[in-house]
């Protein structure tokens, strides 16, 4: 078959219909919108150090192991039917998300940890004081020294309360926003710890830091590395002030963690928007 120069036209035209046929069949995209917001986070390490072979030569040994607990994250959707705060005829509902339950334990594995295997200091006996402090990847102290006693000792069972850097980060969509049974709205996201987060054990030939001839020397061991992080799935949200409300978020840990985020009405959080 031959086309002259209006049959190829023609078929240019068929190609483009097709192309906008295409494009009007394709599913619209999400209006998916993200929140992150940065706060502290606080914690508990339940920790076991033991110590073994508390000799002067190769010097003493340590096994760490323990748990920590987290403070939590909630991600509160808020519903108005007023953007206006101060109208007499203002609705408001708050839901709330649970998304990193308060009380999760994290397992920390056992550990063995040694001052002269990637740690840093000088030689401190056979027998050190020891003690344990938490600090951030970037060696900012988040909790104070904890004495623990003398290598010979044996077991130490601390218990370390602390708050640490984590980003808040909230993902979300609108499902419906009809005013029966709706508007329903889906939220995931996730906590991460940033900077990561170490147990150092601090070992020293003197009880009294700062003491004369003082010797020290430290191991870190790894609680949570940099951008270590707990998501949550996405959870279905309904709201009951209206089909269309004013829709915003705000992160809380049981509190409200700083300013809400307004995200616009319903509608504009549908899909193709």
């Amino acid at each position: 078959m031959k086309f002259g120069l209006n049959g190829s036209t023609n078929l240019k035209r068929l190609a483009a219909l097709a192309g906008a046929m295409s494009l009007a069949m394709a599913p619209a995209a999400r209006a998916l919108q993200m929140v992150t917001t940065g706060f502290s986070e606080p914690m508990n390490l339940q920790a076991t150090v033991s110590t073994f072979d508390c000799e002067n030569s190769p010097g003493p040994w340590i096994n760490f192991e323990g748990a920590v607990t987290l403070g939590g994250m909630n991600v509160q959707m808020i519903f108005r039917n007023n953007i206006n705060k101060d109208v007499h005829t203002l609705v408001e509902d708050i839901q709330t998300v649970s998304a990193v339950a308060a009380g999760t334990t994290v397992r920390i594995p056992k550990q063995p940890s040694h001052p002269f295997d990637g740690g840093t200091g000088t030689g401190v006996g056979g027998n050190p004081w020891i003690s344990i402090q938490i600090v951030d990847t970037n060696g900012n102290p988040l909790s104070g020294e904890v004495p623990l006693g003398r290598c010979v000792q044996g077991a130490f069972s601390p218990s370390i309360d602390f708050s640490a850097s984590v980003i808040g980060q909230a993902l979300v969509e609108a499902v419906d926003c009809t005013n029966n049974p709706g508007p329903y709205i889906n939220v995931s996201g996730s906590m991460s710890v940033s900077p990561g987060i170490k147990a150092r054990i601090i070992f020293r030939n003197q009880r009294t830091a700062g003491a004369p001839h003082e010797a020290i020397a430290m191991a870190d061991v790894t609680l949570f590395s940099n951008g270590f992080a707990f998501s949550f799935p996405k959870q279905p949200v309904l709201g009951g002030v209206g089909g269309n409300p004013w829709i915003s978020v705000r992160f809380a840990n049981p509190e409200p963690i700083g300013p809400e985020t307004l995200l616009g009405r319903c509608v504009q959080l549908l899909p193709g928007n």
